[in-house]
């Protein structure tokens, strides 16, 4: 889902104003407490946006759906609007920043200033906030794989920068570390190099194919259990069948659900961490 501002003063005075919760874009739809990635394009230019995993919710008949955040997100969405430097976004300096507040205001610049301040970090020996009671039981359920995962490294390769930039984001949203490599051949490469604990592939890549790489890992001792997950739009029977004979863990089709992938993925690096331990 994506947030589109012509400026970053815009993006900063909406995240601002706003307290952890906003409006969908228009024409986007989303379920009661579906959890979708939000991301903030800022400009034209690509490269400057930023995103968050947020969770839908009704506000009811006259307002309808809007989208809320965790606090670590939104303070993270906080720090993108106040910390970027404004040399990288042009259009940014020639707007004009939001009218400093004064003693004295009105409650609508009381309000607007108190939202801009962080809320008080946690001290170490706070317990962390309990999660939020309209969560649904799917949702709790990945979120606690994820606290169980968190750290394991997955190498993400697609050569549709977009593609990577959105499911890196949501995957590292997750506590996952994702390396992001656009061929088959800078695949083998950065396997070469590094150590990960399961490849997210796509099918139709340039080059060597993700089936042919794929076909490739298995032969070789040292990745015959690796858990490969292809993520592709290819969705026909063969195409499936051809990727499990080839020596595929799983199969995601575009487009696909942030808790879909994630729960594939988790379940995929506890059958892994279990076939290790035996």
């Amino acid at each position: 889902m994506v947030y589109r501002y012509p400026d970053l003063p815009s993006f900063r005075a909406v995240i601002v104003a706003a307290d952890q919760e906003l409006g969908l874009p228009e024409n986007e739809r989303v379920r009661d407490g579906e959890w979708v990635l939000a991301i903030f394009e800022i400009g034209e230019a690509k490269g400057r946006a930023t995103a968050a995993a947020a969770r839908g919710f009704d506000r009811g008949e006259e307002e309808g759906f809007a989208l809320a955040f965790e606090r670590r997100d939104w303070e993270r969405l906080t720090d993108f609007g106040e910390s970027t430097s404004w040399s990288a976004f042009p259009a940014a300096r020639t707007s004009v920043p939001p009218p400093p507040i004064r003693p004295g205001d009105n409650d609508d610049t009381t309000r607007f200033r108190k939202a801009s301040m962080p809320p008080p970090p946690l001290l170490p020996s706070e317990p962390p906030p309990p999660p939020s009671d309209t969560l649904t039981p799917s949702v709790r359920t990945l979120k606690t794989a994820a606290a169980a995962h968190r750290g394991a490294r997955l190498l993400l390769v697609d050569d549709d920068h977009d593609v990577r930039e959105v499911v890196g984001t949501m995957l590292k949203t997750l506590g996952l570390e994702v390396d992001e490599v656009e061929s088959a051949e800078d695949a083998i490469s950065a396997l070469q190099r590094d150590i990960y604990d399961l490849l997210l592939l796509d099918w139709s890549l340039p080059g060597m194919h993700g089936l042919d790489l794929c076909k490739r890992l298995r032969t070789a001792e040292s990745f015959a259990y690796l858990p490969i997950v292809f993520l592709t739009s290819h969705s026909s029977s063969k195409d499936i069948v051809e990727a499990f004979a080839a020596g595929a863990d799983d199969y995601v089709v575009k487009p696909f659900r942030a808790p879909e992938l994630g729960a594939r993925i988790f379940g995929l690096l506890r059958r892994a961490r279990m076939a290790e331990a035996t």
